[in-house]
């Protein structure tokens, strides 16, 4: 084959493998990427290569300004994707930053919080340590903290030790218990235990609670309300005592009168004897009530009751000129009674009665007993009473009289309370006052 022709043709196979490198740099595909020549539709490639082939040879381009126009494309597209490469940089960096950033806002806030669990933890180490109450925490019955004063209450206390009841602890009433705190005090201590999961009872608290003082206020408010209570036994002996006493010294007075006769000296001197008697049953009978011992009821009559209680006072009632008379209806029914105790209560009543009477003025005990009902009224021609008087009238050491003790009409209530009766007063018209009493009777056989 001739020299030229040899040229001809590797210049035309030179220039087909140029167009279809060129092919291959210009095609773009989608976003812009570069598709080659095998990779476009079969028409767009033979269309190619038909326009290359149809190139003349006078119009066909310069292999090295080929080659630049080819690098410049290529400049430009790597110059493209290095602006995106560093656009995705800048949107990983930027997105580091702020992964960064909530990093660390996060360690901050929980750095924050195991600071403020870490004083709180120590304030309710301090808060235990201060408590006056024994505090023990306990895993499955394995102590693993507790107080100081725990170890006062329990010396042999351990962390890691099982916890049981110390044995210097000796059982008291309702689960308390009372120990020695070996410093010479003795103590009451009341154990409790709580569950610290409601769901898991693991882990339990055991709190010991100190109750001595508590215990020390309760007997001396027993020993006070003791005192209390003696006291005012004292002042119902005094007040029960005074009367009969009272009795008894005018009945001796007139013994001692030479002008009396024989048979008024005998007169005086058995009414001397039965307020003798009668102060000697109800001494037996207040040692009795100490004792908690009642002294059996008596079945009296009425009529008999009224005229020992009569009998009781009518001395005062003479020497203050006072009349006593008694209007019995009835007088046969039955009573039963603590003879002494009845008496006593009544007596009180015609004490008030005479109180409050002058010279001249009478004083009636009527009596009217109907089928299992007794009536007894106590009337007077006194003052009356002030309403916010009688409202207070039958409470202890209420009184309004100067150098009254208040307990004689709370123990006349207390006397007819108790033999199933009641008690009440009201204001007569145009004056005086009425002590009305109910009990239960029997009717006469």
């Amino acid at each position: 084959m001739p020299l030229h022709l040899m040229k001809s043709k590797r210049a035309d196979k030179k220039r087909d493998a140029t167009l279809v490198a060129r092919a291959k740099i210009n095609v773009k595909g989608p976003q812009g990427k570069s598709v080659s020549t095998s990779e476009q539709d079969p028409a767009i490639r033979r269309g190619s290569l038909m326009n290359a082939a149809q190139v003349k040879p006078d119009e066909r381009p310069v292999p090295g300004a080929l080659d630049a126009q080819s690098l410049r494309e290529a400049f430009l597209y790597f110059v493209e994707a290095t602006k995106e490469l560093e656009d995705s940089q800048n949107r990983l960096a930027d997105e580091i930053h702020r992964l960064s950033g909530d990093l660390a806002r996060s360690n901050a806030n929980l750095k924050v919080q195991m600071e403020a669990k870490s004083r709180l933890a120590d304030e309710l180490s301090g808060l235990i340590s201060a408590l006056p109450t024994g505090v023990v925490l306990m895993l499955r019955g394995e102590v693993y903290a507790f107080n100081a004063i725990s170890r006062i209450y329990a010396p042999e206390l351990q962390v890691g030790s099982h916890w049981s009841t110390p044995s210097h602890w000796i059982p008291s009433e309702s689960g308390h218990f009372r120990c020695n705190d070996g410093i010479g005090d003795s103590r009451i201590l009341r154990p409790e235990r709580h569950d610290l999961n409601p769901h898991n009872a693991d882990k339990q608290l055991l709190l010991i609670h100190d109750v001595t003082a508590t215990y020390q206020s309760q007997e001396d408010r027993a020993r006070q309300a003791k005192l209390t209570s003696m006291g005012r036994m004292t002042a119902e002996i005094a007040h029960q005592l005074r009367t009969p006493l009272a009795t008894a010294m005018i009945y001796a007075a007139h013994l001692s009168s030479h002008s009396l006769s024989d048979l008024q000296r005998t007169s005086f001197s058995k009414l001397l004897n039965s307020q003798l008697l009668a102060l000697e049953s109800l001494v037996s009978r207040m040692l009795g009530f100490l004792i908690n011992r009642r002294p059996s009821p008596e079945l009296v009559t009425v009529e008999n009751l009224l005229e020992e209680c009569r009998e009781s006072i009518q001395p005062l009632f003479d020497a203050k000129g006072v009349r006593l008379k008694i209007q019995c209806s009835g007088g046969k029914h039955l009573i039963g009674i603590q003879r002494d105790h009845f008496r006593g209560g009544l007596v009180s009543i015609l004490e008030n009665a005479l109180e409050v009477s002058t010279e001249g003025q009478e004083v009636i005990i009527q009596s009217i007993a109907k089928g299992s009902r007794l009536d007894i009224k106590v009337l007077d021609e006194g003052p009356g009473l002030p309403g916010t008087v009688i409202e207070r009238l039958f409470e202890p050491f209420s009184t309004s009289r100067p150098g009254g003790t208040g307990l004689g009409l709370a123990i006349a209530k207390a006397a007819f309370e108790n033999h199933g009766g009641q008690v009440s007063l009201s204001n007569l018209e145009p004056r005086g006052a009425c002590f009305h009493i109910v009990l239960p009777v029997f009717e006469p056989f």
